[in-house]
Parts: C-alpha cells; sequence; structure tokens
C-alpha cells in the first residue's frame, strides 16, 4: 500500500487507521507526486491512497498516470473536496474509488477492502 499525502499528520493518521486494519500490510508513503511515482515504480503497490492537492501535482491526474503505469494498481482517491465534478474526475483517471476526508473513518477501510479483494495481483 501507498499513501499519497502532503500534509504529516494526516500520513501518519492515515498509516495507523491502515496498519491496525492491516498489521501485515508494507504501507509505503509519499509527500508529493514525484516520490509517489518513483515509489510505485519500484514498489508496484496494489493500493494507492491518493490526495487530490499535492505540492508539485493533481492527484486526480497522478491517479491517471499510476494507472496507466500499473493498471493492476487500485487507486481511492481521498480528499478535502466534496463537489461531484471531483468525483467524476477522478472515476474518470481511474480511481477505484473516492473518499472525501470527511468520511474516512465510516468508508475507507471499506473501500480498502474492496479494492484489494478485486486487485488482480495477490
Amino acid at each position: 500500500m501507498l499513501i499519497v499525502e502532503d500534509q504529516d499528520i494526516m500520513r501518519q493518521m492515515l498509516r495507523e487507521f491502515l496498519q491496525s486494519a492491516y498489521p501485515e500490510a508494507r504501507i509505503l508513503e509519499a509527500g508529493n507526486g514525484e516520490r509517489a511515482l518513483a515509489l510505485c515504480r519500484e514498489h508496484r503497490p496494489r493500493l494507492v491512497l491518493m490526495d487530490v492537492k499535492l505540492p508539485d501535482a493533481n492527484g486526480i491526474d497522478l491517479t491517471a498516470q499510476t494507472r496507466a503505469l500499473l493498471p493492476e494498481t487500485s487507486v481511492i482517491v481521498i480528499s478535502q473536496e466534496t463537489a461531484r465534478t471531483y468525483v467524476e474526475r477522478a472515476r474518470a483517471a481511474g480511481a477505484f474509488a473516492y473518499v472525501a476526508k470527511h468520511n474516512l473513518q465510516r468508508e475507507l477501510l471499506p473501500a480498502v477492502a474492496s479494492a484489494l479483494s478485486n486487485s488482480a495481483t495477490p
């Protein structure tokens, strides 16, 4: 799993949340788009949690790049943005799911479980 989030505190919270549900999972982290793509190339994660607003990239564009690079990888976009246009753009870019940050507690783990069970890679 790869968490792409520029805010340290949010990245730490996501890591702890995922690690509690998936204690055996290896969780990688990136604070920007450049690092995220490098980690994707090197580690080929099954799942990427992608923030929309990054200091050097748009997470929706980065989702499309990630899916082109790793078609077997599921991307869940996470964002403060809740406007329907963001959700539609994320889906068009190949996102498996879109979770608003204010709904993380309720929606993230079910989305992760669904994405992992849908993954073609063991």
